[in-house]
């Protein structure tokens, strides 16, 4: 079975992840993230797998990131070649609201496992959609409900152009379809956190959007600051995380992961950081960014805080620009436990600049 796998690669100590794939299609894009998928889950006997939702980089979902996800259950069906039994992400929520649980696009380490004991799933498929340019870049995780570690990838890319632009142009958190213990679609002003214990919270009291703060289970994380100079077209950044956990964690920024947004359809450039959280090694080696290596992780101990000073180039001149930033993390909730990493997306929406 899959765990059998997913248990040697754990003590391997590696993650297998292949190489990027250009597709000239959505459907092409997907069909081979579905086949890296059966490829990294495959044996001998059946494997029962969960499809979540794959959102935007900043946690909102359209009518792209929503296609992506139900074509990818057909990809991943005929893939599979009938050795893979697919749960999905309308049943998943089901399953989580029957659980008491708040199904909101992630996983939790415990709530997969949960996942796993209670309803026979031995992985669970999430992802994201991030768009650099004209291009956009999908990436699926898979997380192994034995023991709730992301234990391998899958990435394709296709061209943001005609009518793939256009899905993209409307996004928001309550296009998820992201389903609350009462069965009620969440809406875009609740942000929920499934922690740790697998218990589900309102983060920060129900965040509403615009927003400058994202609330995670062991860290907390703030847009201290955000300077638009108009005449250049530079937008400066200063984003405060905080351990708010009892236990030292550690940090660390996903490479190329790193997306903003002007609100004015347009989306700015990275030109460098200069004080903050350490980027991970690289895409492929997570397990490096686990506090494991200082070069590539930030440690927090408790109540402590890092800042990520970073300048985005933008357009000039724009008019009261609305900011959406997102990026991904390695998070390690704690440092004594090397192993319990995982990846977390985070986002602030439709920020106005200071000043």
């Amino acid at each position: 079975m899959i765990k059998q796998m997913i248990a040697s690669a754990a003590l391997a100590g590696t993650l297998f992840v292949g190489p990027g794939f250009a597709a000239s299609t959505v459907d092409g894009s997907l069909d081979e993230i579905a086949s890296q998928i059966v490829e990294r889950t495959r044996t001998d006997g059946s494997t029962t797998i969960g499809i979540s939702t794959f959102t935007h980089s900043d946690g909102t979902c359209s009518n792209l990131s929503n296609y992506v996800s139900e074509f990818i259950v057909d990809s991943l069906f005929n893939a599979g070649e009938g050795k893979i039994d697919i749960i999905e992400r309308s049943q998943l929520s089901a399953i989580f609201r029957e659980m008491e649980l708040v199904f909101d696009g992630t996983i939790a380490p415990d709530a997969a496992k949960r996942l796993g004991e209670i309803e026979g799933v031995d992985a669970v498929v999430t992802g994201s959609l991030i768009q650099f340019g004209e291009v956009v870049k999908v990436q699926a995780r898979m997380i192994s409900t034995e023991d709730g570690r992301l234990f391998a990838t899958a990435r394709s890319e296709f061209p943001s152009v005609g009518s793939v632009a256009k899905m993209m142009e409307t996004r928001s958190r309550g296009a998820c379809g992201f389903t609350g213990a009462s069965g009620a679609s969440e809406g875009a002003t609740q942000v929920v956190v499934i922690d740790q214990s697998g218990n589900a919270r309102p983060s920060g009291g129900g965040l509403a959007e615009p927003s400058r703060l994202f609330s995670a289970d062991v860290y907390d994380v703030e847009v201290s600051s955000l300077i638009y100079a108009k005449s250049k077209g530079e937008a400066s950044f200063a984003v405060r995380f905080k351990n708010t956990s009892e236990t030292s964690i550690a940090l660390a920024t996903v490479p190329n992961t790193l997306s903003v947004s002007d609100g004015a359809g347009g989306f700015m450039t990275y030109k460098g950081n200069w004080s903050g959280l350490r980027s991970c090694y690289s895409e492929s080696r997570l397990d490096l960014c686990n506090g494991s290596d200082a070069r590539y992780a930030t440690t927090l101990s408790p109540g402590k805080v890092a800042q990520l000073n970073f300048l985005m180039q933008a357009a000039k001149d724009l008019e009261a620009p609305k900011v959406t930033l997102a990026f991904e993390l390695v998070v390690t909730p704690d440092i004594a436990d090397k192993e319990s990493y995982m990846v977390q997306s985070v986002g602030f929406y439709d920020m106005l600049p200071d000043g």
